[in-house]
């Protein structure tokens, strides 16, 4: 994968000229990088320049996409909805607006609160399209290595996982925003991207640019290039693991071979475990300790475990049986 030098940050809505010449030039130039999946088309529209480039860019592919707007419910959310609206409506895209609730304010519990109402409003044919950038993967990996992370952690932002695909990872931040600008959509940026609760803001707005200013100059790329570097090496890993059989049951609990898995040389047994746990409990695996855990029950050193989002380890003969609770209404 190449990566593109990392260009100049576009960061207001007026500074670049809306001149027709430089739209065509940003347009070809990021074309090469993006290619949307086939058939139905999802696209999760924040209000923010890096998904309204993205359903530009479909508009100008002629595809077709559906958009879905999902409301955090916080103070600022109905400026970020208004901003979705006016760019669905210049679009042309029909827009459906999803209300959500986290638990808790918390990066994690906000994200799978986001990605559980894209699921919800979609179809499993559905490609779910997120606007994240090559920005977003530097940070992501960054974030990363500061908790002394595995190799999926220096892989980063995958590509695709399920329905969910980001097209835009090979495009950076001032290019989207450049390119929403010009295009006169009424983006917004997030005001929750600049809280300094959250450590990927700090990171974003502190740690990088230090690291830029005194250390590496070109860290963004080189946090991608080695993103991409790690993801072959978990790519070749992750098709050794799906070679060992595994069976969902229609509750959608999984079973496999605790002999089979104790024959696998430890990089693989853990891809397996986190394949299993993916099937029962969607894209998020979990941390290294949740599969140690598993491993744990599968070798004899503990008969049951419990995960987090309700799921059980449990042994039973050769079996290693992954379940979720039921949920109660």
């Amino acid at each position: 994968m190449t990566i593109p030098a990392h260009p100049q940050a576009v960061d207001s809505h007026t500074s670049p000229t809306a001149d027709p010449r430089r739209v065509t030039q940003l347009f070809a130039d990021i074309a090469k990088r993006v290619v949307f999946p086939p058939g139905p088309l999802v696209i999760a529209l924040s209000g923010g320049a890096d998904s309204a480039a993205a359903a530009w860019l479909l508009t100008r592919e002629e595809r077709i996409a559906r958009a879905v707007h999902v409301n955090h419910s916080l103070p600022h959310s109905s400026r970020m909805a208004e901003a979705a609206r006016g760019i669905s409506a210049k679009l042309g895209m029909d827009l459906a607006e999803v209300p959500i609730h986290p638990d808790a304010e918390t990066e994690d519990a906000m994200r799978s609160a986001r990605y559980r109402a894209l699921t919800d409003h979609s179809k499993p044919d559905d490609a779910v399209i997120t606007a994240h950038t090559a920005d977003d993967q530097a940070e992501t990996v960054l974030h990363n290595l500061l908790r002394g992370t595995g190799l999926d952690g220096m892989a980063g932002i995958p590509p695709r996982r399920g329905r969910f695909y980001r097209p835009l990872l090979g495009v950076w931040r001032s290019e989207t925003r450049e390119l929403a600008t010009l295009s006169g959509l009424p983006w917004e940026d997030d005001p929750q991207n600049d809280d300094p609760r959250y450590l990927r803001n700090r990171i974003r707005r502190r740690l990088i640019p230090q690291l830029e200013a005194e250390y590496q100059p070109r860290l963004r790329e080189g946090l991608v290039r080695m993103s991409s570097l790690a993801r072959a090496d978990l790519c070749h890993l992750e098709s050794l693991a799906a070679r060992t059989p595994m069976r969902t049951s229609e509750d959608g609990s999984v079973e496999l071979s605790c002999a089979r898995l104790a024959d696998l040389p430890p990089p693989v047994s853990s891809r397996v475990v986190r394949q299993a746990l993916r099937r029962v409990r969607g894209p998020h695996a979990g941390a290294e300790a949740e599969v140690q855990r598993a491993l744990k029950v599968a070798g004899g050193k503990a008969r049951r475990t419990e995960l987090e989002g309700g799921v059980t380890v449990t042994r039973s003969g050769d079996r290693l049986l992954f379940a979720r609770a039921a949920k109660v209404d």
